[in-house]
């Protein structure tokens, strides 16, 4: 399958990776990003180089994912080329709070970018395929949700609501649409990390070993070409969720 697909959250970290290889791959990719267009443009860029310009086909649209105003029109801003076929949800809210101490704007922020975007996004994106196409989400979850702790709190609330829209969408957008989600762990150095302090986290698990990129970017593709998965989570923590720590990674001690 390929086809044009909105990714968003697409300039930098894992987005940027999944961008490019679906670029590898042959689609027309929509970038999404908010304030990061610098970034965008030096993506699209090394693309072209890489690529060659005619060999790329590429867009950067821009909204605040918090601005309802601004989401209601992000899929009529991605489709003024052609439909989509494919959307990814990879932007994604992620500011430290716990449960004694976080409050109503920061909870909402994260509900606001975390799961109400992807819902209107998704909303939006199955009523303008085509007829005769099935079209493809995927939501980027995070793995700590198969494996409870209470930091980052709100965060983590909002990720829990968006594996809740993704299973219901499912149900809904049969047969016309597919929904699944990639559930990583630790995968990138985040949160001021030292590239020693993401080495030791990033190994915290069963299998000594975290998610990386190109296990993440194997899993986009096969939920991207596989017709008979929805309602699918792949979770790639190295089996954290086995023996779920009583802290998120980053605050655990040796």
């Amino acid at each position: 399958m390929t086809g044009k697909i909105l990714i968003t959250g697409a300039a930098k970290r894992l987005g940027s990776y999944l961008a490019t290889a679906c670029i590898e791959d042959g689609w027309h990719v929509v970038l999404h990003c908010h304030n990061s267009t610098e970034a965008a443009a030096a993506l699209v860029a090394s693309w072209h180089n890489k690529f060659g310009k005619e060999a790329v086909q590429a867009e950067i649209i821009t909204a605040d994912l918090s601005d309802p105003h601004q989401c209601d029109g992000l899929i009529a801003k991605a489709t003024a080329t052609g439909p989509l076929t494919a959307l990814l949800n990879s932007a994604s809210q992620f500011t430290y709070d716990d449960a004694f101490d976080f409050t109503a704007a920061q909870a909402q922020s994260h509900l606001a970018v975390n799961l109400v975007a992807p819902a209107v996004l998704m909303r939006d994106f199955v009523q303008q395929l085509p007829a005769d196409e099935t079209g493809a989400i995927i939501n980027m979850l995070d793995s700590k949700l198969f494996g409870l702790n209470p930091d980052y709190f709100t965060y983590t609330l909002s990720k829990a609501g968006m594996q809740s829209l993704g299973m219901m969408a499912a149900q809904a957008y049969a047969p016309h649409c597919r929904v699944n989600a990639i559930a990583p762990g630790i995968t990138l150095p985040s949160g001021g990390q030292t590239e020693a302090e993401f080495q030791v986290a990033h190994q915290r698990n069963p299998l000594g070993q975290g998610a990386t990129v190109p296990e993440i970017v194997a899993a986009m593709r096969l939920l991207l070409t596989s017709s008979s998965m929805t309602g699918h989570t792949i979770v790639l923590d190295g089996g954290s969720h086995l023996h779920p720590p009583e802290r998120d990674v980053a605050f655990l001690e040796d």
